[in-house]
């Protein structure tokens, strides 16, 4: 039989096992989370869009996919988790119905471009496929490691500003909410969602630390303990504050000498590492014909898996070389 028309029954199933999946009519309300269910009260947190799909919401094949793909996502808690602290990192408003919805639109597009590309080719095909599954999640990484790193950066002027706003006799959680005011993002609306919990019971400590785990922040989370510390044996909190904010701006002077004297280590892994797939790629282009064999024999294959896997070891050992811990 026909490779192409092969390629093509397999993308049109996946295709439409995606939208059965997508489009079965939702049994029930929705459940709702915990996050939704405070949003509801107090007013949306960052990064959490508590707004449910209401009747008019629901009307349309755009609203009723997003509902049924709500409870595809109630049958693996697991998974809703894992989609929504990654969602959460990177500051999208997208709830996790929505994010697995633009998943499989990716992953039907990607394999709809490989089979064009590749003409009935079914490892490229496959090579496609597994593009659209890892693509969309690493976009989403980038953006999470983005922003961890400027919550990172503004963190010691942040405790400044709590500093300052101490040493001029206002409370600590008047300090957060000068923050959350005067301070810049993503700082100011993750204080914002901690001040949210604190309205609701949580002690100020907590919900602070809360915020250092969602960003992976080791300096928020010594700054909290700091202050729990200073709550139980007393002295001066916005002496303490200014401290530590000096200690991680020396830290902070460090770890960017470190990154420059090592660029040019990431810069090369970045090269060797890009070289192949920038060389395969315009093979494809510019003389299929010559490297098509890699892609129809199986010995091609063979040596394609052997080429991925010595890429990905060179790539995991220069990416550690060139890491310093500071």
């Amino acid at each position: 039989m026909n490779p192409l028309l092969l390629t093509g029954a397999a993308a049109l199933g996946l295709g439409l096992l995606a939208v059965l999946v997508l489009l079965v009519p939702a049994s029930g309300p929705r459940a709702m989370s915990p996050e939704e269910r405070v949003a509801s009260y107090v007013g949306p947190l960052a990064g959490v869009d508590a707004t449910g799909p209401t009747g008019g919401e629901r009307a349309g094949a755009m609203a009723q996919a997003t509902g049924a793909a709500a409870q595809v996502l109630q049958g693996n808690r697991g998974l809703e988790q894992r989609i929504r602290r990654r969602l959460d990192a990177a500051g999208s408003r997208l709830k996790p119905a929505e994010w697995l919805l633009v998943q499989v639109g990716v992953f039907v597009a990607a394999g709809m471009v490989g089979l064009l590309l590749g003409a009935g080719n079914i490892p490229l095909f496959l090579v496609f496929l597994l593009l659209g599954v890892v693509v969309p999640w690493l976009v989403l990484g980038l953006r999470g490691s983005r922003r961890r790193k400027a919550f990172g950066a503004a963190v010691p002027d942040t405790l400044s500003l709590m500093s300052g706003a101490l040493a001029a006799g206002l409370s600590l959680a008047q300090a957060a909410e000068t923050v959350t005011r005067e301070g810049v993002e993503p700082v100011a609306g993750e204080f914002r969602r901690a001040l949210v919990e604190t309205r609701l019971g949580m002690p100020l400590e907590n919900a602070l630390d809360g915020v250092a785990a969602r960003f992976g922040s080791e300096d928020l989370h010594w700054a909290v303990m700091a202050i729990r510390i200073q709550r139980e044996v007393g002295g001066n909190l916005a002496e303490l504050l200014d401290t530590v904010a000096a200690t991680m701006r020396e830290r902070e002077y460090v770890r960017r000498q470190v990154s420059a004297l090592s660029a040019e280590g990431r810069l090369s892994a970045w090269v060797l590492g890009c070289l192949p797939v920038a060389f395969l790629l315009y093979l494809l282009v510019a003389n299929r014909s010559y490297i098509s064999p890699m892609f129809s024999d199986p010995r091609g294959w063979i040596l394609l898996s052997v080429g991925v896997l010595l890429l990905g070891v060179g790539a995991f050992w220069m990416s550690r070389l060139v890491k310093v811990e500071v």
